[in-house]
């Protein structure tokens, strides 16, 4: 029992760094998300969610409305798949693993948001009548979701390049932008996005670890 305790010491003394990177991209994302779907799945979350929903309503605006509008275009499923379609030829062409990590962080989140879609089947927000409604289920958020995922896929994809901080901070931007996006139209409430954007940054950066993409892209500037 020493000698495990010992070599589990010296085990976290040599890879502390990537165990400490490992617990904040994937394992409190994960944790999270699980936090918020257990709120969710037991309806503890309503008060605060529409409270939030109803100050977000409340800086309606014409330019805000065509903003949000185009954030949920962009972020449809019409738009996304070739999106995704294109960025999987593109990285396959260069190397299978990064094609196919491509097509695991996103078309495993389309896959995933479904699946829970089903299970939670989480009706929509009735505050207002939004001005782009949706008729499927609330929880998570598919736009979100997939805005994260993609976000993340290109943060991964170009860490190596010297443009990473610029990918990061629109990456940032276009996601919390889909977010406030769906809470304002009124089409989700403020849990559904943030889940959806939590599991998403789990999903991509533990496959990114999985694959083990950022070797890959040292080896092959």
């Amino acid at each position: 029992m020493k000698e495990h305790l010992v070599h589990l010491g010296q085990l976290l003394k040599t890879h502390w760094r990537a165990l400490s990177i490992l617990a904040l991209t994937v394992l409190v994302p994960l944790f999270l998300f699980a936090d918020i779907a257990e709120d969710v799945y037991e309806q503890e979350t309503l008060a605060v969610d529409e409270a939030i929903m109803r100050f977000v309503h409340g800086f309606t605006s014409d330019p805000a409305n065509h903003a949000a509008a185009a954030f949920s275009i962009f972020g449809s499923a019409k738009l996304m798949l070739p999106i995704a379609v294109t960025l999987f030829v593109v990285y396959f062409r260069r190397r299978r693993r990064l094609g196919w990590f491509v097509l695991l962080a996103l078309g495993g989140v389309a896959s995933v948001n479904f699946a829970l879609k089903q299970f939670f089947d989480r009706p929509r927000p009735d505050l207002w009548v939004p001005f782009l409604p949706e008729t499927d289920s609330s929880f998570p958020s598919g736009h979100s979701m997939f805005a994260s995922a993609l976000a993340c896929t290109l943060i991964v994809l170009l860490w190596s390049a010297r443009f990473r901080v610029f990918a990061v901070v629109l990456g940032l931007l276009y996601t919390v932008g889909m977010m406030l996006s769906r809470v304002y139209i009124g089409v989700h409430y403020p849990t559904d996005v943030a889940a959806g954007a939590l599991f998403s940054v789990a999903w991509v950066l533990g496959l990114a670890r999985i694959l083990h993409i950022p070797r890959i892209l040292r080896s092959n500037p």
